[in-house]
């Protein structure tokens, strides 16, 4: 065996057995099926309407059939009603119940959902057929809390914002922002990472609300 093949044979065995005490530490810490402090959010079904009209205002600007230029404003109750009906749709995971609250500068999102449904990347999915079935469907709630980041403009006008995690706890046991990455592999980038169109140029949180602003 070359010197190079024997470096990254070992290489993932470590990463393997680092994978597998904390994935084991997860399954057994009780700490993970503990319900946090969620305050529970209420919107309606035209908070739903509200949101998609407001996010449909930005595609208009966009398309340059929109000349308006105020900041374009998304209550709390819009974007719970958006995000509970459209997660799943947009990257196959479904928090139930979801609460989202804006304070200042921040983004606090909490979910409740089954394990197995946090275990879709390396080597967490490869681990997860060997756990109770019982387990893996015990429902788990995710906390997060992060910034909106947007990335500056590029040459093709591409863009993307993200939420820059400060903030992860499974239940009520607190954990590296890193792990979910590691947990849900290219699911977490779909979460946390999205498109955003080139007239968007900044989107501020405030208490109870979210600015879009525009050029």
């Amino acid at each position: 065996m070359k010197p190079g093949c024997l470096g990254c044979g070992l290489l993932v065995v470590v990463i393997l057995a680092v994978g597998v005490a904390v994935a084991g530490g997860l399954f057994l810490s009780v700490n993970i099926f503990l319900d946090p402090d969620v305050r529970p959010a209420s919107f309606s079904k035209s908070d739903g309407f509200s949101a998609q009209n407001k996010l449909f205002e930005v595609v208009l600007r966009q398309s340059g059939r929109s000349s308006r230029t105020d900041p374009i404003v998304l209550t709390e109750r819009e974007a719970n009603a958006f995000l509970s009906r459209h997660l799943e749709e947009a990257a196959g995971l479904r928090l139930s119940p979801i609460v989202v609250r804006f304070t200042r500068q921040e983004v606090l999102i909490q979910g409740q959902t089954p394990l197995r449904s946090l275990l879709t990347g390396p080597p967490f999915a490869q681990l997860a057929p060997y756990v109770p079935g019982a387990r893996l469907d015990q429902p788990v709630w995710v906390t997060v809390r992060g910034r909106v980041v947007l990335a500056p403009d590029t040459m093709g006008g591409n863009r993307h914002g993200r939420l820059e995690l400060t903030d992860l706890a499974l239940g009520k046991q607190p954990v590296s922002s890193i792990l979910v990455y590691v947990m849900m592999g290219p699911t977490a980038s779909e979460l946390l990472r999205w498109r955003v169109p080139a007239v968007v140029r900044a989107v501020d949180i405030e208490d109870g609300r979210a600015l879009i602003r525009t050029r």
